[in-house]
């Protein structure tokens, strides 16, 4: 029973992973920001390597308990393949720092690499205290995991308060109503990362346990992601076709059957307005927007405004 538990967390936390990255995809294609294409890049780094790290973890383990070995066989091999998933963690720390400065539109040039050879030293402290105060016991498939995700948590935190550093120092330089959206999106992030905390607590309470603990682990980034999607429209500026050309969407308005209506909504999205602006110039609800958008991307066969805009672009 606890097997197949397994198998169901399993595929939902792979699900969630994937889930991350599109809607991660999706407004990197529709926003011109940096930001986005950094928040993409964390998405896939972290997700990889969580999904390497435990689940590789928990699959070898498993395995070698069917065949004849020794406990130092079973710690050299997760040993080595939390240090193969390594270079995913490196990157979605790069990313992650990036991700501050871009948000606020700070200098991340001069500062990323600094703060990234910070972080940098700080692993193999860590590492090396979780190898000395274990080296004496050999991890068992239950422990295994938690260690991974404490070591990632310490790692994540340290890099949550460079990131609330870099926006409290440059948070004066975008707008007022921009600057609580920024807030509010750090505070869901914390959030996160305190929900991949306290599920440690919990830890070793049963076996039966560890599987909603991992699928919490990879829920707890869902809240500040689906924030920001929505609020995207308030904070960044939406990708506008710089070189329209009238042919092209003339015939993409006749080989596609596109409604008068849905043609004014398409010149607004060439425009690069946002879908509240584009609801407010033609007298219709944000919701009405949305309807139209969605059947001109089924229409067209697309599913981001930065296709339409390339078919429209000369």
């Amino acid at each position: 029973m606890i097997s197949l538990v397994f198998i169901v967390v399993f595929v939902l936390c792979f699900a969630i992973a994937v889930m991350y990255v599109l809607i991660g995809h999706e407004m990197a294609n529709n926003y011109k920001d940096n930001f986005f294409r950094l928040y993409l890049y964390y998405l896939i780094a972290f997700n990889v390597f969580s999904v390497y790290a435990i689940w590789g973890q928990i699959g070898i383990q498993t395995l070698l308990t069917t065949v004849q070995n020794t406990g130092e066989i079973e710690e050299l091999i997760g040993t080595f393949i939390s240090i193969l998933g390594t270079p995913f963690l490196i990157i979605s720390m790069v990313m992650f720092i990036q991700m501050g400065f871009a948000l606020i539109d700070g200098s991340k040039k001069n500062n990323t690499l600094y703060l990234f050879l910070i972080l940098l030293l700080l692993v193999p402290i860590i590492v090396g205290a979780f190898y000395f105060e274990n080296k004496e016991s050999t991890l068992s498939i239950e422990s295994v995991p938690f260690y991974i995700v404490v070591l990632v948590f310490c790692i994540e935190f340290i890099q949550m308060l460079v990131f609330v550093g870099i926006v409290i120092k440059y948070i004066k330089k975008v707008r007022r109503e921009s600057q609580k959206i920024i807030w509010r999106f750090a505070i869901l992030l914390f959030v996160g990362l305190v929900l991949r905390g306290v599920s440690l607590i919990f830890y070793f309470v049963e076996l039966w346990a560890l599987a909603p603990l991992i699928l919490l682990y990879f829920l707890s980034h869902l809240m500040a992601l689906w924030y920001l999607r929505g609020q995207s429209d308030n904070l960044f500026k939406p990708i506008s076709a710089e070189r329209p050309n009238t042919m092209k969407k003339n015939q993409l308005y006749q080989k596609y059957g596109i409604t008068a209506r849905e043609r004014e909504v398409i010149e607004q999205l060439c425009l690069g307005k946002t879908n509240q602006q584009i609801a407010d110039t033609l007298f219709i609800s944000l919701q009405t927007v949305k309807d139209h958008t969605h059947r001109i991307y089924n229409k067209v066969g697309i599913n981001s405004r930065m296709k339409l805009v390339q078919m429209i672009n000369d």
